[in-house]
């Protein structure tokens, strides 16, 4: 069932940022590629986000007190359950409420695990979105599928790959 995610108020209720267990990044598949959202034409992809979607957490940019940008993400399989869905779920704070999700990036299902396709897919998202200009994300706000560890290890991976030392998000 799919969660609606809920923003943190106060700094006790984000995640603990600080120590966590790493996993090692995932092996990449033989023959396993992504494609954004925006190069899916012929793909059969879900309309609407479907309710069985797992929440993996959701992460903010805080880049000054008048702009931000807080995302949640979702994992879910197109319909054939060929192709593994990425999900994403902005908040507008200029209303107050959140968007409605968006597929952002799909992979094919080639064996992986739940975990490991979000790995491989919000790595690949992520570093289109480093390669536009964004930086790393400034904290975690919640936790689901994926733990503070993997939304870091995640981004050390997309953000370091090019030298850059955008420690922010490690939440000191």
């Amino acid at each position: 069932m799919t969660r609606k995610p809920r923003i943190p108020m106060r700094p006790s209720e984000l995640p603990q940022q600080r120590l966590y267990l790493v996993r090692g990044q995932v092996i990449r598949p033989a023959g396993w590629a992504s494609t954004t959202e925006q190069a899916t034409t012929g793909i059969d992809l879900p309309a609407a986000m479907p309710r069985t979607a797992r929440y993996l957490g959701q992460v903010e940019w805080a880049w000054s007190p008048m702009n931000m940008r807080i995302d949640a993400y979702y994992l879910s399989m197109d319909r054939p359950h060929r192709r593994w869905v990425l999900w994403g779920k902005p908040y507008d704070d200029n209303w107050g409420q959140w968007d409605a999700p968006t597929s952002i990036i799909c992979g094919p299902r080639i064996g992986l695990t739940a975990p490991d396709a979000a790995r491989l897919l919000l790595l690949d998202y992520w570093a289109t979105q480093r390669d536009d200009g964004t930086d790393r994300f400034h904290w975690i706000n919640e936790e689901g599928l994926f733990n503070a560890g993997d939304f870091n290890a995640v981004a050390e991976a997309v953000w370091q790959a090019e030298g850059r030392d955008d420690s922010v998000g490690t939440g000191s």
